[in-house]
């Protein structure tokens, strides 16, 4: 029988039995430094039995940050140029109430009773037909007027001797429409963008090929722009009045016809004489004509605009080894397209005055939503585990693009574009 004191001894070497293995599962050994500096020496190096790439399984999502660069055959058509409106809103020539016609060579005001030939009730004092003076407090004539006349107007001017002919005055406002006339040009672009994708593994088939779901956001730019001198159809609205009279030589002055009557066809005297000669008041003679071909016009013509297009589709990744992977994909493409589509178109009446420019200028903002499809194919050099190189070309078709501005038209035909991609692939 053994005594105490052996006893003890006994437990106590077999606790030590028993809890130094535990200890030292729990406090592990430090790797050798300069074994460990050796490995990490050596770069992406897999153990053999885990070569076939088997770290995918702790890092299922890809990021791809590149540029790209396009090479597209989109082009512009630019259609429907040369209708210009009219400028001017010239009511019936036969309404008796308007205050002022006004056309793009000339003006009639609605004449009324002046102050001087009035009572204080406003009733006419002086003659139709004839004329009144003026006088001062002391009696003195001071003025010798046109006396109000219904059925005429002192109140008129125009700009072209043209105009006058055979005692009548004609008054024209001139518009065109389009006789079909287009461009087609080149769309240019920098090619060169910015582009994001991510996806992320969904399958798997053994340990080197996997399928993912991918999604990318890319920018590219367009514009166009051309200029020339087309020809369109002239309409022409013309009234014709009658004159009472030698009509006073034609004046271009600037579009404020209070001037222009004061002027012209307003109260001109000579030593305190009026010299105004009346015009008919209304006119039923008008005349609308179209000359085809007959209105020249300078014009130009651009759009300049962007789209983001966002692809969304399966991808299949295949490794040949550690470093070397194939990835192949395809899926719907969406483009969200902006642009500004600018017009300038100015008629040229080869020196025919008017008071303004006739033509428009103005540029228009439009945004749309337009679909496609892609497919695209890469190369994947991996680094290290997780960081790569890529390159790899994206086949991208979608849907044209159509902008309209007051009755012009602008069709971006962005076609089929290869991109070429290329940039920073990682895995997280």
């Amino acid at each position: 029988m053994l005594s105490f004191y052996s006893s003890r001894i006994l437990a106590l070497s077999l606790s030590v039995l028993v809890i130094a293995p535990l200890s030292a599962q729990q406090v592990p050994e430090e790797p050798d430094p300069v074994a460990k500096a050796k490995a990490e020496a050596q770069g992406f190096r897999l153990p053999p039995q885990l070569r076939q790439v088997d770290y995918r399984d702790a890092n299922p999502w890809v990021l791809h940050a590149n540029v790209r660069y396009s090479k597209t055959e989109s082009s512009v058509s630019f259609g429907g140029l040369g209708g210009i409106t009219s400028i001017r809103n010239v009511p019936g020539a036969d309404q008796t109430d308007i205050v002022i016609r006004q056309y793009d060579d000339g003006g009639v005001g609605l004449d009324i009773v002046r102050t001087d030939e009035a009572d204080a009730d406003g009733n006419q004092t002086s003659t139709p037909g004839g004329r009144y003076e003026v006088t001062n407090d002391d009696g003195d004539v001071i003025g010798n007027f046109l006396s109000y006349t219904p059925g005429q107007s002192r109140d008129w001017a125009y700009i072209n001797d043209s105009q006058l002919v055979n005692g009548q005055m004609a008054f024209n406002t001139f518009s065109t429409e389009s006789n079909g006339t287009s461009f087609s040009k080149d769309a240019d672009g920098s090619g060169i963008g910015m582009e994001l994708a991510v996806s992320r593994r969904i399958l798997k088939f053994g340990r080197k090929t996997e399928v993912s779901l991918s999604a990318s956001v890319g920018i590219t730019d367009f514009k166009a722009r051309t200029a020339d001198r087309i020809t369109a159809n002239l309409i022409t609205l013309t009234d014709v009045y009658n004159v009472f009279g030698t009509a006073p030589a034609a004046s271009y002055i600037a579009p404020d016809f209070d001037v222009l009557f004061d002027s012209i066809g307003n109260v001109v005297n000579t030593n305190g004489t009026e010299t105004t000669v009346p015009l008919q008041q209304v006119t039923p003679d008008r005349r609308i004509t179209t000359i085809p071909n007959g209105a020249n016009i300078q014009g130009e013509w651009a759009i300049d605009g962007a789209y983001y297009s966002i692809r969304i589709g399966p991808e299949i990744r295949h490794h040949f080894s550690e470093r070397l992977a194939v990835t192949a994909g395809a899926g719907f493409l969406g483009a969200y397209v902006g642009s500004d589509f600018t017009v300038s178109e100015i008629l040229d009446l080869d020196g025919y005055n008017t008071f303004a420019t006739i033509g428009i200028r103005e540029t228009q903002n439009m945004s749309d939503l337009i679909a496609g499809f892609y497919a695209e194919a890469m190369i994947e050099l991996w680094f290290t585990q997780r960081t790569g190189f890529f390159i790899g070309a994206t086949f991208e078709s979608i849907d044209d693009y159509s902008q309209a501005l007051a009755g012009r038209t602008a069709s971006v035909l962005l076609g089929d574009a290869t991109v070429v991609r290329f940039g920073i692939i990682h895995r997280f």
